[in-house]
């Protein structure tokens, strides 16, 4: 899997500060970006939820994370996003059409794989353990499953490292980095949420543009981006405009490819360094993006 992440943007203006940016099928020159054909878009939660988040809280966060992007539609679209049932230990990108979950992974593979386990050799440890086997530093991914010659996505999902990071769910105040717990904000599930759905609906991260909730970076305690900002609303109203096809990549971009750099998080840093990691690849046979 790693072999095969591509790191890559393609940027849906011409104007010089991108409003928003779309994700590439790979090989296409920036002609086709990956897209829902389908205007309801369902998903589901991992009912095991999150051993670390208080309560029942995590599925109120994530149902409002929904909730923003369902308001930024509003009169523009008429995509809709609904939630589904609560589903146990769902497999993620396993080729499953329309899965759509997001899941908590509460344990890091090498803690609980043996080192025989076959899973290591043909890279299946995630789905068969459950357990985070990414970079530490990276927050969440979003696996992006669809059609390479078409662009079409089929499935969404978001895996959450709560393994490494404390997910919290209150406003305020933001917690002092080393001293993170519940009763403040650490890594904020909401703004992680909000912007990992961006993935799902096919958006990139923006790099010249820190109030974006596509950026690719956030400080310790940051709410900012529960809201979609108003150039990730517009990019979701262009690209799914109500009654209508959804848009292809802008002709105009021909080309206009930019690299994306994975964004870790800055361990041992201050407040102000301590960054949260969004990580977009492009994989799969069908073709599938981890963001």
């Amino acid at each position: 899997m790693r072999a095969l992440w591509l790191p890559l943007a393609c940027l849906s203006t011409g104007a010089l500060a991108q409003p928003f940016v779309r994700t590439p099928v790979p090989g296409r020159d920036g002609e086709l970006c990956v897209t829902w054909n389908a205007r309801q878009l369902i998903w589901r939660v991992a009912e095991e939820g999150s051993a670390r988040t208080p309560g029942d809280t995590e599925y109120g966060a994530i149902d409002a994370a929904w909730a923003a992007w369902q308001q930024a539609v509003s009169g523009c679209s008429d995509f809709e996003f609904i939630r589904g049932p609560r589903i146990s230990a769902p497999p993620v990108a396993d080729g499953s059409k329309d899965s759509n979950v997001l899941v908590f992974r509460e344990a890091l593979c090498r803690d609980v794989v043996a080192p025989e386990d076959p899973c290591l050799a043909d890279g299946s440890c995630v789905s068969q353990h459950g357990c985070w086997d990414y970079g530490e530093s990276t927050i969440a991914i979003t696996r992006v499953s669809y059609s390479p010659r078409t662009g079409v996505i089929t499935d969404a999902d978001i895996e959450f490292n709560a393994a490494n990071f404390l997910f919290t769910t209150v406003d305020s105040p933001p917690c002092a980095y080393g001293l993170e717990d519940v009763t403040c904000v650490a890594y904020d599930l909401q703004n992680t949420a909000t912007h990992e759905i961006g993935h799902v609906l096919g958006f990139a991260h923006v790099e010249d543009d820190p109030e974006s909730t596509m950026a690719p970076t956030a400080p310790l305690g940051e709410t900012s981006k529960r809201r979609v900002d108003p150039g990730s609303a517009l990019g979701l109203c262009q690209t799914y405009p109500r009654g209508r096809p959804p848009a292809s990549c802008d002709p105009r971009n021909h080309g206009n490819v930019i690299a994306q750099t994975v964004c870790a998080s800055a361990g041992g840093a201050p407040a102000w360094l301590a960054l949260l990691t969004w990580l977009l690849v492009q994989v799969s046979g069908l073709g599938w993006a981890v963001e």
